[in-house]
Order: structure tokens, then C-alpha cells, then sequence
């Protein structure tokens, strides 16, 4: 009862220091596009729609990057609770993290007992103190979107403790499975549970246990079930960035794309290893992977002095080492693979470090809590300890401070990552919303230069925005003129096509240009070809027909607005249009 008590209050304050810790999260504003992201989810989130959520429309164009469920009915949940209040969905990711936290802390505590190292209790702490302060944290727990990260990391902990006790009981294997279930609805990384679990068996000498085999069998069926219901409408294997594969290619191009990925692969591992060890210096567009020869190297120099690491503490019956290190390099692969593919805006990311930290923090924590020492020595290992715990709370607490709003963070990423064009983007957008116009348009016009570098997709979104700016100041000129270089960089761009439509609109208006009509019509037009829903392209096509004397076609582009949804003051334009007796002089 004493060892019960004891553990359930070290629970407890690894609960509030992760909480207090985070706590200056809760009077942040909303980020990036999260906004937009809780508002598709809610209206695509409904009860009656749950078994289409689960189990996806077969696609035959695998549209959607991500199959995510879980992740998307907590937003959808913080909705109703909350509405669009940022503080309710900051408190789930914080109390989310909180909670993996204290999970974290009883794996750990089970994991050293099975490996039957001394001091277990103040090894879980202290490496649980660790985790709960790590400063690569902070885009997970305070970035609404990433909680991915928190929700896979909760579950997986969780799995992860039901498959240890499971050699107790088998029947725990039910929660297993479940566990396992909802850290694979939550992110794909989860997919590496199988071979974590089948790792710390094969360490701690449980591997030949007789119910194994129904064990390993079990995860491995959960896993392909989870990719066909992913494969449904998602992309399962995505293409490799910056690698041409081209059939006709000659051998030789293809060898050296395969170089090109697997020094690829070398330095995002050093990359994240790096960021674990020295976790202080952020940036939330990780656009490019460290591509020096020295940096490849020295990438090949500390995956062979780990892999020595870990056959030497196989050798000296040190399990928990090389667990802890395989943990670290399993739990990384999914994110050494987005690295070397398209399915990700950016290459690499400090919100993937969420899971193998916890490897990280528990090699740490035994490393400098597990070995006996002289007397003299603890205290340097004590003051060391104490040094690392501050110097992450401190980095942890102001790294959400530019986490704060969208000027905040797009201000220290703009100057992070100058030489690509989202982040100047984002901060021309959260300057335009601030009133600072003069300011949004020089960053807008930094992301449009040719040596900054983006796709033409995103070349494409800037110039759009840009061009909104100056529709907004009713500048048409030059707000036609930014339009039509978005459908320069991209002519499949919606937005581009749509606002190019409305401007065109608009000069008909003032001018009683049918020309002008005429190409609003077929701006218009493009963009349905572009989405299946568009109710504003619906509302001005009405508009536009309705100037032209075509009352049938206006009434049903104005029915069809309705029906894709409108907000009440569009709405009722649409019914006006709806009401009209054709005299287009009235609209």
C-alpha cells in the first residue's frame, strides 16, 4: 500500500509540473491555420458521418495525406465544448500531455523492473521530469494542430505498459489492441509499436515466452488493417522528394537518387539526434535537411558509435541501453521517411521528436541516476542533473512565448528560414490582419522573390494573397494584377481562378462591361473544374448571368449556393437572386 501511495504521488507531481510547465500555452491564440482546420473537421466531423470516418471511400485518386480520426473527433469534441475559444483546445493538448507524461513514467518504472535495475523509482522520475520538460515539446503541446503528436504518444505509452503486463495476464492483450488502435487513429508512427515491442522482448529475455507468436501476430494484423483503411483514400506510399525515378532514366541517374535518399536518411537522423542532445535552438519550418558532405560523415561516424554502444551493453547484459537507443532509432524512422518524401510541408520537424525523446529522457535518466558512484561524484551528478532540468524549463517556458499568435511566431520563423517563401507568407498574413498593410506587402513581395525558394503552388498562394490585400483596398488594378500572376505560377490554383472571377465581376459592375462579364464567366467556370464546392463561385456566376440577362442559369447557380452553404448575409443575396424578375439594372 506504501509503494502504491508513493507511486500515485509521484504521478500526481509529474502530472503538475508537466501542467505548470505548459500552463503559459493557455492564454495563446490560435496559429498557423488552425482556425480553418477546427472549422473543416467540425463540419466534416458529424455523427452520422463517424462510419465514413473510420472506414474512408475508396479513392482512385489518393487525394488525403493523413487518416487521423481520433485526432480529428478531439478537435470536433473541443468545438462543442469550447466553440472558438483557443484556451479549451490548448487545456486538452496540455492536460493530453500531462497525462502521456505520467503513462511515460509507469512504462519506465515497469521497464526498469523487468530489466531488474536498482533505484527504478528515482530513475522514473528524474528521466519523467526530463520528458516532461523537453524543450522540442513545445510545437506539440503548444501548436493546437500537432497534437498528433501528444494523442499517438498517450496511446502508444499506454499500449506499450498493456504489453508488459500482458506476460502477467494474457487478457490484458484486449487493452493492448485497443490501446495500440488509438495511437494508429492518432498518426502513423504508430506503426512502429510492433517492432519496439518485439525489440524489448528479444532484450529482456521474454521473447521466447510460448503466447508471443499470438502477440506479434495480433499487432501485425492491427497494422494492416490500419493501412488498407488508410489506403482507402490516402496516399500509403508516397513519392520521394527531389528523387527522379523516371523508367527511362539510365541506371546510373537511379543509383545516384538512391545515394541522394539515403544520405538523406543519414543526416535526418543526426539531424533529430541532434535536437534531442541540444534541445535549444527552434525553428517551425525545418524546410531543409543538412546536406554538407562533413555533416553525412559525421552522420555515418555517430550511427556506427551508437550501434557499437549498443552491442557492447547487449555483451554486458546492459538491456536498458540498447533499448532505450533502438527506441530512439525505431520511433525516428516514420520521420526519417517523411524526410525523403512529399507527404509533408517541410522535411523535417521538431513535433516528431515527441515520441523518441521518451527514449532519450530514460537513457538520461539511467545514465545519470542508474550507475554507482563515489560519494564525491554524486554531487556532480546531482548538480548536473539539476542543471539540465532548469536549463529545459527555462527553454521550454520561452520557446511558448513566440508560440503566442500568429505575428509572433511567423516573425521568428521568417527570420529562422528567410530564404523560403511560407513563412514570409504566414507573416505577411498575420501583419495584414494586424493593420500593418505596408509590412505585409514587402513580406508578400520577399516570399514572390525568384531567389527565395517555394513551389508554384506557393508562389501561387502568396501572389492570391497579395492580391486580396489590395482587392480589400478596393485597388483593382492591382489586385487583377496579382491574380493573374497566381495563375501564371499555378493556373490550377481555385483561389486565383475565383478571386480573378470576382474581380472581373466587379469591373462589369462598374464599368457595365459585358466583356468584362464574359470573363468573370469563364474564370469562374475554371474553378468548379478546380473543386467539386464552391458556393461563392456560385453566388457571383449567379450574379454574373443575372447582369447578362440569363435568369434560368442565374437562379440555378443561386440554388446551388444555397445548397453547398452560404453564411446568412450571402444567403440572403442568393434568395434575392432567387426573387429577381431578370432586371439586372436592380443588381
Amino acid at each position: 500500500m506504501k509503494s502504491f501511495q508513493h507511486k500515485a504521488l509521484a504521478a500526481l507531481l509529474l502530472f503538475l509540473i508537466s501542467f505548470i510547465a505548459y500552463a503559459p500555452s493557455l492564454k495563446n491564440g490560435f496559429v498557423w491555420d488552425e482556425v480553418e482546420v477546427i472549422q473543416k473537421y467540425y463540419h466534416k466531423f458529424k455523427a452520422s458521418r463517424i462510419n465514413s470516418i473510420l472506414i474512408p471511400r475508396k479513392l482512385e485518386n489518393k487525394s488525403q495525406r493523413y487518416y487521423r480520426p481520433l485526432v480529428f473527433a478531439s478537435i470536433v469534441s473541443d468545438r462543442e465544448i469550447w466553440g472558438i475559444s483557443p484556451f479549451g483546445y490548448h487545456l486538452s493538448n496540455i492536460v493530453s500531455n500531462s497525462i502521456s507524461t505520467v503513462l511515460l513514467y509507469f512504462l519506465i518504472l515497469l521497464s526498469l523492473g523487468v530489466f531488474k535495475v536498482a533505484a527504478k523509482e528515482s530513475i522514473a522520475a528524474f528521466s519523467t521530469i526530463l520528458f516532461a520538460l523537453h524543450p522540442m515539446h513545445v510545437e506539440s503541446v503548444s501548436w493546437i494542430a500537432a497534437r498528433t503528436d501528444v494523442l499517438c504518444g498517450l496511446f502508444f505509452f499506454l499500449a506499450f505498459i498493456f504489453h508488459i503486463l500482458s506476460f502477467g495476464k494474457i487478457w490484458i492483450l484486449i487493452l493492448t489492441t485497443l490501446s495500440f488502435s488509438l495511437s494508429l487513429l492518432s498518426k502513423e508512427v504508430a506503426l512502429v509499436f510492433p517492432i519496439v515491442a518485439v525489440v524489448f522482448d528479444l532484450l529482456s529475455r521474454r521473447f521466447t515466452d510460448r503466447n508471443n507468436f499470438f502477440r506479434y501476430f495480433l499487432y501485425l494484423g492491427l497494422a494492416l488493417v490500419y493501412l488498407y483503411l488508410r489506403g482507402r483514400a490516402s496516399v500509403t506510399i508516397p513519392e520521394l522528394t527531389n528523387v527522379n525515378f523516371n523508367q527511362s532514366a539510365e541506371i546510373t541517374h537511379q543509383a545516384l537518387s538512391y545515394f541522394q535518399a539515403i544520405k538523406n536518411i543519414l543526416n535526418s537522423y543526426l539531424f533529430y539526434i541532434s535536437k534531442l542532445v541540444f534541445p535549444y535552438d527552434f525553428n517551425a519550418f525545418i524546410a531543409k535537411i543538412p546536406m554538407e558532405t562533413y555533416y553525412t560523415l559525421f552522420s555515418i561516424f555517430i550511427i556506427i558509435l551508437i550501434s557499437i554502444v549498443i552491442l557492447l551493453s547487449i555483451k554486458k547484459q546492459r538491456g536498458l541501453i540498447a533499448f532505450s537507443l533502438l527506441w530512439i532509432f525505431i520511433t525516428l524512422g516514420p520521420s526519417v521517411i517523411v524526410a525523403i518524401t512529399n507527404i509533408a510541408s517541410t522535411q523535417l520537424a521538431e513535433r516528431y521528436l515527441y515520441i523518441p525523446s521518451a527514449g532519450y529522457c530514460l537513457l538520461i535518466g539511467y545514465l545519470v541516476l542508474g550507475f554507482e558512484c563515489k560519494a564525491s561524484a554524486k554531487k556532480f551528478v546531482w548538480a548536473f542533473a539539476m542543471i539540465l532540468t532548469l536549463s529545459y524549463l527555462f527553454f521550454t517556458i520561452e520557446r511558448q512565448e513566440v508560440w503566442k499568435d500568429k505575428l509572433s511566431l511567423w516573425e521568428h520563423t521568417a527570420a529562422k528560414s528567410y530564404d523560403f517563401g511560407l513563412p514570409h507568407t504566414n507573416y505577411g498574413l498575420a501583419l495584414e490582419n494586424a493593420g500593418r498593410r505596408d509590412d505585409a506587402i514587402k513580406e508578400y513581395k520577399i516570399a514572390l522573390d525568384p531567389k527565395v525558394k517555394d513551389s508554384k503552388r506557393g508562389k501561387a498562394v502568396t501572389a492570391t494573397n497579395l492580391g486580396v490585400l489590395y482587392l480589400n483596398a478596393k485597388d483593382y488594378s492591382n489586385a487583377e494584377r496579382w491574380f493573374r500572376e497566381a495563375v501564371n505560377y499555378d493556373p490550377w490554383y481555385g483561389l486565383a481562378n475565383y478571386h480573378l472571377g470576382l474581380i472581373y465581376y466587379i469591373k462589369g459592375e462598374l464599368t457595365n462591361s459585358k466583356n468584362a462579364y464574359k470573363l468573370s464567366e469563364s474564370y469562374l467556370k475554371k474553378t468548379f473544374e478546380i473543386y467539386n464546392m464552391y458556393p461563392k463561385a456560385d453566388l457571383i456566376l449567379a450574379k454574373v448571368y443575372l447582369a447578362l440577362g440569363e435568369k434560368e442559369k442565374a437562379k440555378n447557380h443561386a440554388e446551388k449556393a444555397l445548397r453547398s452553404g452560404l453564411g446568412q448575409s450571402l444567403s440572403q443575396e442568393a434568395r434575392d437572386i432567387l426573387k429577381s424578375d431578370n432586371d439586372s439594372s436592380n443588381h
